[in-house]
């Protein structure tokens, strides 16, 4: 009788083993790659232990990796055709995973109530080709950080950012008026482009053409190159990439820079302080008031379906959007949220919202990484007076054809 009782008890472990196995392989599994330190990280694994929770036949598999890593790690994969489902990029990888053919674009997935819930100026930096490739996650908008316990006003013209610089440094020994960035980093180019929109000038002209060697590309690269060539406001650029710069403003070696909504967290200290007090202002203006727009977005690789579709609409939808953005400390990506009380409020980030309505896409190359060394090469050849403005510009544009990798329509 044991014997039989041993042997009945032994196939219903078998069975329920065999059920389990056959429950786990008709899971479905999408694969989420995320860049990121643990912070951020964490409401990643949330919102998906969430939407697992909600469909229980999922199953979401996250792949870490640090930004140092994702690009190459994310190319490996593309070449391979095994891009995870969705994955996080810096928007400017779009172009050349859309040619890779390692991505497609969501235009068939989005609805209009998920059109509208961005703006037609966020949007457009995760679209490529007039395809939308990308779903925003993350960007920013750039103002001027000035302390003001030493500017009553700040400044609202390219005339009046050197006057300023120049009474700071009269009156302060030991501090630079403004802080600028030249370094071989990406953000180098961010900062030109916010002068270079500012006078009127493009990258790439509505044919995908480089024209970046216009006369108003010139001019707003002679003004960078001025602020310490000629004025002398600023330190030695190219010793200095953008996240540095708050740093030599928490330590009062600068009374201005530009940055991101970041800036705050490397400053280490709330607008309100004794040390350094500050305020974000509206970049002066040039020709006009604009300010580069960067984003990071969600793309989904070629052969992801609707399952994959319907996790991202999901970890993107207001409430997870929202939710996100308030407290990892970013900029609103939702156009109804920014409204809200709850940023208009904040006097800091208000500025940075007030800068979206003039804000200008950033240029998307075929291949980010081949653009950004062409223009740096060119930005610190002219602010060491190796090269004047126009010939930099021109080299620029001359390699930019070079490489092929301007979207020429």
């Amino acid at each position: 009788m044991m014997k039989k009782y041993f042997t009945i008890g032994l196939m219903l472990i078998l069975i329920s083993l065999i059920t389990f196995n056959v429950l786990a392989e008709d899971k479905i599994v999408i694969k989420h790659m995320e860049p990121g330190d643990d912070a951020k990280l964490g409401y990643v694994h949330e919102f998906a232990d969430a939407y697992m929770a909600k469909n229980p036949n999922v199953e979401i598999e996250i792949i870490e990796v640090g930004w140092g890593n994702i690009y190459q790690k994310m190319m490996s994969m593309a070449q391979a055709g095994t891009m995870p489902d969705v994955v996080y990029v810096g928007s400017r990888w779009i172009p050349v995973l859309a040619e890779m053919d390692a991505i497609q674009p969501l235009d068939n997935f989005m609805t209009e109530d998920k059109v509208n819930d961005y703006s037609d100026s966020l949007l457009n930096t995760a679209n490529y080709k007039e395809n939308q490739y990308g779903l925003p996650r993350a960007y920013s908008t750039k103002t001027l950080f000035y302390r003001t316990d030493l500017i009553d006003s700040p400044p609202e013209t390219w005339e009046e950012l050197v006057e300023v610089a120049k009474e700071v440094q009269a009156n302060n020994e030991g501090m630079y008026g403004m802080g600028i960035s030249g370094a071989k980093h990406v953000s180098t180019t961010s900062q030109f482009f916010n002068y270079l929109f500012q006078a009127g000038g493009k990258v790439f002209n509505e044919a995908g053409e480089p024209v970046l060697n216009s006369e108003e590309g010139v001019k707003a690269l002679q003004f960078y190159v001025d602020l310490y060539r000629e004025h002398k406001v600023t330190p030695n650029p190219v010793e200095y990439n953008r996240e540095e710069l708050p740093t030599l403003f928490s330590t009062g070696k600068i009374a201005m820079f530009v940055c991101g909504p970041w800036g705050k967290s490397i400053i280490g200290r709330q607008p309100e302080n004794e040390e350094t007090p500050y305020q974000t202002a509206l970049l002066p203006k040039g020709e006009h008031r604009k300010s580069i727009l960067v984003s990071d977005s969600y793309v989904m690789a070629k052969d992801a379906g609707q399952e994959a579709w319907d996790y991202l609409n999901y970890i993107t939808n207001y409430n997870n959007q929202t939710y996100y953005d308030y407290e990892y400390g970013s900029v609103p990506v939702m156009k109804e949220a920014a409204d809200s009380r709850r940023f208009q409020q904040d006097e800091f980030f208000k500025t940075f919202l007030d800068t979206i309505e003039t804000g200008e896409p950033q240029p998307l190359p075929i291949v980010w990484e081949t653009f950004e060394d062409i223009l740096t090469d060119s930005i610190q050849a002219a602010l060491m007076g190796d090269m004047t403005p126009q010939a930099a510009l021109d080299q620029a544009v001359e390699r930019i054809k070079s490489e092929n990798i301007a979207p020429v329509k």
